[in-house]
């Protein structure tokens, strides 16, 4: 039996070395960061870029391992530095035709450039994200949102919620599933035999013995304890405030955060630049640069492109680790 398959992940779906990439909203800083990063794009391997027919082309005439895919026409009503209903349905278009190609397995990878999610409501989606989007259409249930870096690796227990709704909607499954597919990733993608991962409470100071709340004992308690017994390290609830310290200096491999701002927070204080968002549970690769697209900056030239760099290595390094563990 593939030893991924017993670890909880899945085969590859495609044993091509084709990555995707959607330009994100045109309006933003997608174009420009994908051009700088496949200028420095070292990996033997064919990208499809999805967008509007003019950047695409234009991408593709300077990069020879570029197959252009035209998702819509023109420019018209897209202006840069500012979000409009016609940048937004450009960036849903490529990202449908993308999404597409991932889950029929045209492409082994997917990477999506930063859009802005009003264009997913505008669009009538009833997704909240690109994330949840993509694992709909490959059919996934159990996922998680990673964000990783080279000194901190942060899994949301929950992801784009209001916040008065999150200790309404947290429950033990949530933290099972970003435990387990967690510690699934660090085993197959970053070779870490036994990974220690840190759980944290949701309340100030985990709680401090229920003084500050109850979820910590009545949902994440409970479901650190039954980690415990299937054999995962996780440790916690801990408090927030001093957990991030920790697994910056070492004690962790990853942090679970309850919430999207406990854990991102943290995250893009030290990995800002060079971050990776990350899709787990996914049968095929997915990810993203750690931002949005940037509108105040657009169209000045002065985009880092350093995440969606790290994204294009981490699809790049992905699909070869996968290929050789095929062979």
């Amino acid at each position: 039996m593939d030893q991924r398959a017993v670890l909880g992940h899945n085969p590859p779906m495609t044993t091509n070395n084709t990555i995707g990439v959607t330009c994100g909203d045109p309006a933003g800083i997608g174009v420009e960061i994908l051009s700088k990063a496949l200028d420095t794009f070292k990996g033997d391997f064919d990208v499809r870029v999805y967008g509007p027919d003019v950047l695409v082309a234009d991408i593709a005439g300077r990069d020879p391992r570029v197959e252009p895919v035209s998702t819509s026409t023109g420019l018209d009503g897209v202006i840069v530095g500012r979000y409009t209903r016609q940048s937004g349905a450009a960036s849903i278009a490529a990202l449908q035709r993308a999404v597409s190609d991932l889950g029929s397995k045209d492409i082994a990878a997917l990477v999506t450039g930063p859009i802005c999610k009003v264009a997913l409501s505008e669009a009538g989606l009833a997704w909240p994200g690109q994330t949840e989007m993509v694992a709909h259409a490959t059919g996934t249930t159990r996922f998680a949102m990673m964000l990783a870096g080279p000194r901190l690796r942060v899994t949301l227990a929950t992801t784009h919620l209001a916040l008065r709704d999150v200790a309404d909607r947290l429950t033990g499954e949530a933290v099972w599933n970003a435990v387990e597919l967690t510690d699934v990733f660090l085993k197959n993608n970053v070779g870490i035999a036994h990974p220690n991962i840190a759980v944290l409470g949701l309340n100030p100071h985990a709680s401090d013995q229920g003084k500050f709340g109850g979820e910590e004992a009545i949902i994440i308690e409970p479901t650190i304890r039954k980690l415990k017994t299937a054999g995962f390290n996780a440790a916690g609830p801990l408090p927030a405030d001093t957990a991030f310290h920790r697994a910056v200096s070492g004690e962790f491999d990853a942090v679970v955060a309850m919430y999207h701002d406990q854990g991102l927070g943290p995250l893009k204080l030290i990995h800002f630049q060079d971050a990776v968002n990350i899709t787990l549970g996914l049968p095929a690769i997915r990810c993203s640069p750690d931002h949005g697209p940037a509108f105040d900056i657009a169209g000045r030239d002065a985009a880092d492109p350093s995440s969606m760099s790290a994204a294009l290595n981490f699809a790049a390094a992905s699909i070869a680790l996968d290929s050789a563990l095929d062979h």
